[in-house]
């Protein structure tokens, strides 16, 4: 394989083409492209899931979205936890930008990686090496990442599938962009909370 295949990995008619080419496998193709992604930060996880919500609906495109870049995000956390942490550790011993960036997860917790995640291009690989190298729990983090990504995925799908509408209708792209902030400011707060009465029963306990 040449570059020039690596290259038209990032262009738009590539996965057009596929997608007409392996739409018969459903569901399975709708949750393996954003999957994919997730191993991959250079690939459009937009352009998946907008391709999923035109092909399968709205609610269905999202459903499969969003199983698809959480199921990848698992596993990319799961096999840098477990098996490349010693080499990213080598990585934020020599970089002082992915040492703060660590000690920031570090210090926030779950609400650090909910953050992250609510950002349509911030790359999931990325977010699963700081939560790695933060030393933060499977269960924090699994947390963090569906609360992140139901946000972010939403976002994508609504937007993706009211594209043309909303060119002709702007004022409806600004309601469901302030009602998904507003849902990103209520679950930030929980979020917030849930980690202050973390921090406190840590602090009870030593």
């Amino acid at each position: 394989m040449d570059a020039s295949f690596f290259q038209s990995l990032l262009e738009i008619e590539t996965w057009i083409s596929f997608s007409e080419k392996f739409s018969y496998f459903g569901p399975i193709y709708g949750i393996l492209m954003p999957m994919i992604e997730s191993f991959f930060p250079p690939l459009p996880l937009s352009l998946f899931v907008t391709i999923n919500v035109m092909m399968f609906g709205l609610g269905w495109g999202y459903l499969y979205s969003l199983i698809g870049t959480c199921v990848g995000s698992m596993l990319t956390y799961g096999i840098v936890n477990k098996f490349e942490k010693g080499r990213f550790n080598k990585v934020k011993e020599k970089y002082k930008i992915v040492n703060n960036a660590s000690n920031w997860v570090k210090e926030k917790g779950g609400l650090a990686i909910f953050i992250l995640l609510c950002f349509p291009f911030t790359p999931s690989l990325a977010v699963a090496v700081l939560a790695a190298l933060a030393g933060m729990r499977r269960k924090t983090y699994v947390t963090a990442l569906l609360l992140g990504k139901a946000i972010m995925v939403l976002q994508l799908s609504v937007v993706g599938y009211n594209i043309f509408a909303a060119i002709k209708h702007p004022i409806r792209l600004i309601v469901i962009v302030a009602g998904v902030f507003l849902i990103y400011t209520l679950v930030s707060k929980l979020l917030e909370k849930v980690q202050r009465l973390y921090s406190k029963k840590r602090i009870n306990m030593d």
